[in-house]
């Protein structure tokens, strides 16, 4: 009975890690910075099942199905806890990587670069769209007086470059492995991280949301959508102002009216 239950749990394990590595590619894609925790943990179980083979041999041996002698089992043995160890430091090094990757996120600080206020009539808070063909001299000008965020598909230098910021902080949309950048299919986590700059105080905010195409495209409108919604509430709460680019061009006609029947046009002009 016991050799029975051995095998299984083997054959259990075996397609766990199958199944892991089915699902590697569509885990990567919503999380890549957690590539190397992936990796680093279907490795570890790749050992560890190597590891109960082995262990199943004196399994085996106890239940008179296989003749080892003394210097085999001691051989056997010892492989099965090497591996054992073995698994155990690759798993120690995944979950070390797991820390670093969330301990060291970009911290999100309120800060007001440039002193003053708007000219012209207040821009209440809320979200809205921008359709100029540059919105940049826009939110240079709405940065006065304001603690201001910036989510860009362009990389921080750039934008810092583009808008003479040092101190505002920026999150950059992309794959790429960096402590700014966050992937573009991570919406909830990327909801979360706003919605944490916002509460943070309640003087006046300006978020700098550009990308919003490139969102769609890798989560879909209806996500999208959703998130730009349940951030506009949060802006009316804590008093903050949303800038939306949208390139309607490059966008269905349906989905440009539904986002103009939702987010009010930004009227100021540079």
């Amino acid at each position: 009975m016991a050799i029975i239950i051995a095998v299984l749990a083997e054959v259990a394990f075996i397609s766990l890690f199958l199944i892991t590595i089915g699902r590697r590619r569509k885990f990567i894609s919503h999380y890549p910075e957690l590539k190397r925790f992936y990796d680093y943990a279907m490795l570890s179980f790749l050992v560890g099942v190597l590891g109960k083979s082995v262990f199943l041999l004196l399994d085996l041996r106890s239940n008179g199905l296989l003749l080892l002698t003394s210097e085999q089992v001691n051989l056997v043995n010892a492989v099965g806890n090497l591996l054992a160890l073995l698994a155990a430091v690759i798993f120690i090094a995944g979950w070390w990587s797991l820390l670093t990757v969330l301990t060291e996120r970009y911290e999100l600080v309120p800060v007001i670069e440039f002193t003053g206020k708007e000219e012209g009539e207040p821009l209440k808070p809320g979200l809205y769209l921008c359709n100029l063909p540059n919105c940049y001299p826009v939110i240079a000008k709405l940065l006065r007086g304001r603690a201001g965020l910036i989510v860009s598909r362009h990389p921080p230098e750039v934008v810092r470059e583009r808008l003479n910021i040092e101190k505002t902080p920026i999150l950059w949309l992309s794959t790429v492995r960096d402590k700014n950048a966050v992937s573009p299919t991570r919406l909830e986590f990327l909801l979360q991280t706003m919605v944490d700059f916002i509460r943070k105080t309640d003087d006046p905010k300006i978020i700098f949301l550009d990308g919003v195409e490139y969102l769609i495209l890798e989560n879909g409108f209806a996500p999208v959508f959703k998130f730009l919604t349940t951030l506009k509430d949060y802006t009316t709460i804590y008093n903050t102002v949303v800038i939306v680019p949208l390139n309607e061009e490059a966008l269905d006609e349906r989905i440009v009216n539904l986002m103009h029947r939702e987010f009010e046009m930004l009227r100021l002009q540079p």
